[in-house]
This record gives C-alpha cells, sequence and structure tokens, in this order.
C-alpha cells in the first residue's frame, strides 16, 4: 500500500479551500513479483489509491502530480523505502539493492552476473502454482540506479521526481542521472574533503607543529566510445557512431589523416588502393583487434587513429594515500596538460583546498605548463608537484634538471621518513585504485555518457564508505575538514 492515506499535493483544490489534506479513495490492484533477500521471490498485490479532489494517485514509493504545463510527474516520498519498485510489475526489498550495490562495488559483479546468481541461489522455488518470473539484468540495473538516486536525495535532503511518461526506465531516469553527475563533478563526492592519519602527516619544524596533506592524480583508460574528434565531449547518438550529431559530416570523409576525398559506400576510406587495404586490413575477421591494433599503429602512421582506431575516454581520478578517491573526472582525447590543470582546478577550487603535495607521474611537464601561466601559478605556489619514486626512476631522464630541480620526491624532506626508511606517503595508492576501476571496463564499455558517468561516480562513492570504516577500524581516525579551513 502506499504510506499515506491522504493527498500530500500542496497544490490540491481541497486543501487550498478547507486547509486539510483531502483522504484517499478509489484502491486499484493488481499483481507483482516481490524480490527479496530472505525469503525470495513472490507474488504480492499491490494497491494504489487517489485524490478525487485534484486526481493525484499514489502508487508505493511516488504519487503521481501534474504541473501548471500539463506533464505529468512521479513525486516520490522522503526517505528511503523499504520496498522499491523497479518497475510495474517488479519491486526490489531495499536490502536486496544493497546486495547487488556492494556485489557490484566489491566483486565487480556485472547485471548479468548479479541476476544469475539471484536466480539461481537466492530465488525460491515457485509455491502454490504461482511462477514468479527469474529477474532479468536490466532490472537490476535499473534497481541499481534508482536506488541510488533514491539515496542521494534522502542523503540531501530533496525529493526526487521523475517523468511519469517515458518510453522506457532508462529515460525515466535520465535527466535525474544527469542532474545528480553534475553534484557529483569536482567537489560533489561526499569524502571530497576526507582526511586521516596515512594522507596527513604532522611534523614540528624549529618548535612548531605543521601538518601536510597529500594527493595523487593518475589517468586510467578504462574507457567508452567517444566523438572521434579530439576533445570533442558532446555525447554520440549511439555507441556505433563515430562522430556526435555536430561533427556527423565527417562520416563522408576519407578517416585517413590529411586526405579529404570522400568515402566509398560502405567504407570508411576513399578509392586510394593503399587507403582501402589500411582499413580492410583492420576489419580481417578472425585477427585479434589488439594485434591489428598495434600493427596497424606501426605500419601506417599517417592513419587518423582516433578515427580507425576507435576513440576512448580517458578517465582521471585524484585519490588520497589511504586510497578514499576525491574526484573523478572524463577526459576526452589525450591526458593534455591543460585538461590535467583544468580537472585539478575543479576538485581544489580554493588555494586552502589543495593539498601540500600533489603526485603525478607527469608533474614534471604539468609544473612547466603552471609556471608559464599565472594564474595557475598563483593557485598552485604552495603546492609542491612530485613525480613519484617509481615513475622517477623508470620514465624520466637523469639529465632533466628541470624535472630533478622542482620534482624529485628528495628535494621534500618531509616525504622521506630517515629514521623507518620509509616514505611518508603511499604514493601508488592510484596506481592501485587504477587496478580496481579498471575491472569495470567490461561493464561500462557500452554505456551512454549519462550512465557511465553515474555508475562510476556510484561505485566510487560506496568504495569510499567501506575505505573509510576500515580506517576507522584499524584507528586511522578519518574525519572531514571543515569546510571554513578549505575555502
Amino acid at each position: 500500500y502506499p504510506p499515506t492515506r491522504i493527498c500530500l499535493n500542496q497544490d490540491c483544490p481541497h486543501l487550498q479551500t478547507t486547509g486539510q489534506a483531502h483522504r484517499l479513495h478509489d484502491p486499484r490492484r493488481y499483481m507483482a513479483a516481490l524480490y527479496t533477500v530472505g525469503r525470495g521471490a513472490f507474488p504480492v498485490i499491490v494497491t494504489s489509491l487517489r485524490c478525487r479532489s485534484c486526481s493525484s494517485t499514489y502508487h508505493l514509493n511516488y504519487y503521481c502530480k501534474t504541473s501548471i504545463d500539463h506533464t505529468e510527474w512521479r513525486v516520490y516520498y522522503e526517505g528511503v523505502p523499504s520496498v522499491i519498485k523497479v518497475r510495474q510489475h517488479a519491486l526490489f526489498e531495499s536490502k536486496l539493492c544493497q546486495l547487488f550495490r556492494s556485489l557490484t562495488v566489491h566483486s565487480h559483479s556485472s547485471f548479468t552476473a548479479t541476476s544469475k546468481v539471484y536466480n539461481s541461489t537466492l530465488s525460491a522455488p515457485p509455491q502454490h502454482g504461482c511462477d514468479v518470473p527469474h529477474l532479468q539484468p536490466k532490472d537490476i540495473a535499473t534497481a541499481f540506479d534508482l536506488y541510488a538516486l533514491l539515496l542521494h536525495h534522502h542523503e540531501q535532503r530533496s525529493r526526487l521526481q521523475l517523468p511519469e511518461s517515458a518510453a522506457n526506465e532508462v529515460d525515466r531516469l535520465a535527466v535525474a542521472m544527469e542532474d545528480r553527475n553534475r553534484f557529483m563533478a569536482g567537489t560533489g563526492q561526499e569524502y571530497w574533503a576526507h582526511a586521516c592519519d596515512l594522507c596527513q602527516k604532522h611534523f614540528i619544524r624549529e618548535g612548531q607543529e605543521y601538518t601536510l596533506s597529500c594527493a595523487i592524480t593518475d589517468g586510467v583508460s578504462i574507457g567508452r566510445p567517444c566523438c572521434s574528434v579530439h576533445n570533442c565531449a558532446k555525447s554520440l547518438p549511439n555507441n556505433r557512431a563515430r562522430y556526435c550529431e555536430l561533427h556527423e559530416p565527417l562520416n563522408h570523409i576519407c578517416a585517413i589523416e590529411d586526405c579529404d576525398q570522400p568515402v566509398e559506400q560502405d567504407m570508411r576510406t576513399c578509392s586510394r588502393p593503399d587507403h582501402r587495404q589500411v582499413e580492410l586490413n583492420y576489419k580481417a575477421v578472425g585477427q585479434s583487434f589488439n594485434l591489428l591494433k598495434t600493427r596497424l599503429q606501426r605500419a601506417t602512421e599517417y592513419i587518423r587513429g582516433p578515427e580507425l582506431l576507435e576513440p576512448d575516454t580517458e578517465e582521471q581520478l585524484i585519490v588520497r594515500p589511504c586510497g578514499v578517491i576525491l574526484s573523478r573526472g572524463t577526459f576526452y582525447g589525450a591526458e593534455a596538460l591543460s585538461s590535467v590543470a583544468d580537472f585539478l582546478m575543479s576538485v581544489f577550487p580554493s588555494r586552502k583546498s589543495l593539498p601540500d603535495v600533489v603526485f603525478y607521474d607527469n608533474n614534471c611537464q604539468l609544473h612547466r605548463y603552471i609556471a608559464d601561466r599565472p594564474k595557475l601559478r598563483h593557485h598552485f605556489q604552495d603546492t609542491a608537484l612530485v613525480v613519484d619514486i617509481f615513475h622517477y626512476k623508470t620514465k624520466h631522464s637523469i639529465a632533466d634538471e628541470y624535472c630533478g630541480r622542482h620534482c624529485n620526491a628528495l628535494v621534500y624532506p618531509e616525504l622521506f621518513d630517515e629514521e623507518k626508511k620509509t616514505w611518508t606517503f603511499n604514493s601508488s595508492a592510484c596506481e592501485q585504485t587504477n587496478a580496481w576501476i579498471n575491472n569495470y571496463q567490461s561493464i561500462v564499455r557500452e554505456m551512454l555518457p549519462v550512465r557511465y558517468e553515474f555508475f562510476l561516480d556510484e561505485v566510487i562513492k560506496e568504495r569510499n564508505r567501506h575505505i573509510v570504516e576500515e580506517l576507522r577500524k584499524r584507528g586511522h581516525m578519518p574525519h572531514l575538514v571543515p569546510s571554513s579551513e578549505l575555502f
């Protein structure tokens, strides 16, 4: 049943004229399947009620009301319900949603794998001739998204609103997910202001105590298809497309770099034999895609790589040495210095919010880039941009005096504990986190942009909660730095 017996619509005519909420009437019932953790799946009767004054209909998790522009909206009740309506005839226990969420975060279980696990182990056998349908991957995907949105609005003390009319559940959730994505960008993760004794160290210099904080940033090529034009962030119309709608005319130009000839029918290249051969090699049946990719890169340096080699996005992460992820950003094209600098500015918008030390494997080039730009130089003037010891030894030349002078960890004595002969901070935390997030590649590969961003932010959020709880158990005193100290 709906959790209320009175109309909640503040625009209800009965409330406006009498000052009292109208009682609900006209019950309507239908059969649905309820999927649970402890009792498997079984049939239930679901009842909806209606307000005769404003015609709002009250369902299990929300009521439907019509706005001034005649759009009908689902307005969800406050809090996170114990039973969630995923679609008309499928209800999920909220504990089950949390279980699926944990499986996704901690075991990288795909929605297909999760549905098979539930149907083969937790789903109870049919009783009294009532055969409940098996869980489908798309229902688990919808449950993951809807449950995450309900949690988010509960935490923000707001109410989720979704359109009543939609082609499918993906479209229904899309706008709310996009709003949540904007909220998460930059400083939106709940542990953005995290600190603990693994990522903050205390020192005494000349009788005065001071604190040193640290973060690590790095890119990971988990990726999803994106527009083939470098640095274009516009969405593809679908995951089979090579270009966004703005750059769609480029589909008719040969994909070989510096060639402006029109393509042949059903081809990506023009009529030139050598250009045709490149594409034929690329499409060769029975060959490993990765092998072809390598050979193409070696044999045809003049190929416009982003077209024939399927462009992907790249994720940039900022991680504390303890493993807590502060933020994530999507880069379209290469991990350009300008993109990294802009991302750092968005995550640390004030000088006080910046860590004292930022590890990055390309910090020598980033340091040069920032030094040439007064605004950036002022913003980062109190932050040491350091290359971690592994990348410093393996990827940076001894002859690079600039790197040795500005980005060598040993330039900063506080970064090495002489007594314990260990580094002060775990500068490999980002590499370790990359290994975790890389396991989602097969899951997110075909997701469209909004859902891709939403999914990654959610698994990061849940993982952060787990890490913080472990830090607390181990006595590392995790806490959130007050905003007054950061702005």
